[in-house]
C-alpha cells in the first residue's frame, strides 16, 4: 500500500484545509449557494464535525491483499473495525478569549459508544467505557476488576474512570504534564490561535482558487471539486511553515523536527477529486477517495467529514475528581520502592534524552550552544519524582526513582546528546 501513501497524504491535506475554511468557495460556481454556505459555516462560533471512513471497506481490503503479500485476515479485521468507528469534535467559543471556551470529543470504537472528553471552564471531563472495550477486544472482566482494585487504592478516582463513570481533570494539570514531558506548553493565546486559523484559511483559498467545480446532476446537493497533488503539497508546506513560525520556539521547533524532510520533495502531480455536499445553504460533508491515487483502481474507500451545527456542551452529572499529581506520585513511589522507572514507566535515561533534545531545540531557535540552554531545559522538567541537577560543562545529573544517569549535551546543534549510567 506504500505506493499511494504520498498521494493519500496530499488528499488528506486537501480535505483538511477544505474543511478548515469555506470562505474561498464564494468565488466558485454556483456562487450564491456557496457564498451562503461559506458564511454559515462556523459563523456563530459553535460548530462541529464527525470523521469516519466511507465507501466500501472490501475495496480497501482487496487492494491491501493485492499490494502486500504479508496482509492477513487479522489485518482485514482491523480495517473493518476502523470502518465501524468514528470521531466527533465540537466546540463553542462562547465569549471573548479562551477561558470560557467549550469543547467536546467523543468516539465510537468498533461500534462501542461512550468514550468522551468535554472541556468546560478549563476543566476536562473524561469518560471511557473500559469494560465494554476490554470485552470487545477479547479481554476479561476479571482483568478489569483487578486493575481497578490495584490502582484504585493508590490513585483516588481512577476506579471511577475504569468503571466507566465521569472523572474531571484540571486543564492546568494537563498543561503541566505536556510541558514537563515535551518542554512545550499548549498555547492559550487567542491571538496566536486566530492567526494559525487565518493561515489555514489562506491555504484553503490558494488550494481551491484554480480548482474546477461541477454539480452532480443526480444529486443537486453534491459538488465535485478537482485540484492537484502538487497544489495540495504546496499549500501543506506553506501552512506548516507559517504555523511553525507563529507557534514560536518549542512548539514550532518540534513540528519542524518531527516532519524532517517529508515536505522537501513534492509528489508526482495528479488530480485530486474532493466531494462536497451543500444543502439549504449549509455545508453538510466533505469526502476524499484514497483509492483514486492507485493507478487503474476503480474502488472507493474514503475519509469523510460530516459537518454539524454544534452541540450543547455542559458539565456532566456525578463527576469524580481525578488528581493527575497522584498518578505521578504513585508511579514514582513504586520506583522509589525498588523499580528503576519514573513517571509513565520512563527511567532516568528517557528523561535525560528529553532534556538533551529540549536544550538542542532551544539552541536552534534562540541561538548559541545547547550547553547554554541546559539549565532552562532542566527547569522545564517539572514532573514530580524527576530530579535534574546541572553540574556544569554541558552536563546534568538526572534522577528518576532509583535510576541515575549523567547527561552530556552536544557541543553544537548538529550533534547528539550522550547519556551514561550513574552520577556525573
Amino acid at each position: 500500500m506504500k505506493r499511494f501513501l504520498a498521494g493519500s497524504l496530499a488528499g488528506v491535506t486537501a480535505l483538511a484545509v477544505t474543511a478548515g475554511c469555506a470562505n474561498q468557495f464564494q468565488q466558485l460556481e454556483p456562487k450564491l449557494e456557496l457564498r451562503q454556505a461559506a458564511q454559515e459555516l462556523g459563523a456563530t462560533g459553535k460548530s462541529g464535525f464527525t470523521i469516519k471512513a466511507g465507501g466500501n471497506v472490501d475495496d480497501l481490503i482487496a487492494l491491501a491483499k493485492k499490494d502486500d503479500s504479508t496482509f492477513k485476515e487479522e489485518d482485514a479485521d482491523i480495517l473493518r473495525k476502523l470502518y465501524n468507528s468514528s470521531f466527533t469534535v465540537a466546540w463553542d467559543k462562547a465569549g471573548e478569549g479562551v477561558a470560557d471556551d467549550k469543547a467536546l470529543i467523543n468516539a465510537t470504537i468498533d461500534g462501542v459508544t461512550g468514550a468522551e472528553v468535554r472541556v468546560v471552564d478549563q476543566v476536562a471531563y473524561v469518560k471511557v467505557p473500559v469494560n465494554e472495550l476490554v470485552t470487545k477486544f477479547g479481554g476479561k472482566q476479571s482483568d478489569v476488576d483487578e486493575l481497578s482494585t490495584e490502582m484504585g487504592n493508590a490513585i483516588p478516582g481512577i476506579d471511577a474512570l475504569i468503571a466507566g463513570s465521569w472523572v474531571s481533570v484540571d486543564s492546568k494539570d494537563l498543561t503541566k504534564l505536556a510541558q514537563g514531558t515535551t518542554g512545550v506548553a499548549p498555547s492559550a493565546d487567542p491571538a496566536q490561535n486566530d492567526a494559525i486559523a487565518a493561515e489555514l484559511k489562506t491555504s484553503a483559498e490558494n488550494l481551491l482558487e484554480g480548482a474546477t467545480i461541477v454539480r452532480d446532476e443526480k444529486d443537486k446537493t453534491h459538488l465535485v471539486a478537482t485540484t492537484t497533488t502538487v497544489k495540495a503539497f504546496t499549500e501543506a508546506k506553506r501552512f506548516v511553515e507559517a504555523a511553525a513560525k507563529l507557534a514560536g520556539e518549542g512548539t514550532g521547533d518540534l513540528l519542524n523536527e518531527s516532519l524532517g524532510s517529508e515536505l522537501e520533495k513534492p509528489p508526482a502531480d495528479k488530480p485530486i477529486v474532493l466531494d462536497l455536499w451543500v444543502d439549504n445553504g449549509k455545508f453538510k460533508a466533505f469526502e476524499v477517495n484514497f483509492l483514486q491515487f492507485v493507478e487503474g483502481n476503480t474502488g472507493r474507500a474514503t475519509l469523510r467529514v460530516e459537518i454539524a451545527d454544534g452541540a450543547d456542551i455542559a458539565v456532566p452529572d456525578n463527576v469524580t475528581k481525578l488528581d493527575v499529581t497522584k498518578i505521578f506520585e504513585a508511579i514514582n513511589g513504586a520506583a522509589g520502592a525498588g523499580a528503576p522507572t519514573g513517571l509513565g514507566g520512563g527511567d532516568a535515561k528517557t528523561w535525560a534524552e528529553l532534556i538533551g533534545s529540549q536544550a538542542t531545540l532551544k539552541a536552534l531557535s534562540e541561538g548559541g550552544k545547547p550547553a547554554a540552554h541546559l539549565k532552562d531545559a532542566a527547569a522545564d522538567m517539572t514532573i514530580p519524582g524527576v530530579t535534574v541537577k546541572v553540574v556544569g560543562g554541558g552536563k546534568a545529573q538526572v534522577t528518576s526513582g532509583s535510576s541515575v544517569v549523567c547527561l552530556t549535551v552536544p557541543a553544537t546543534t548538529s550533534g547528539k546528546s550522550k547519556v551514561a549510567e550513574g552520577a556525573c
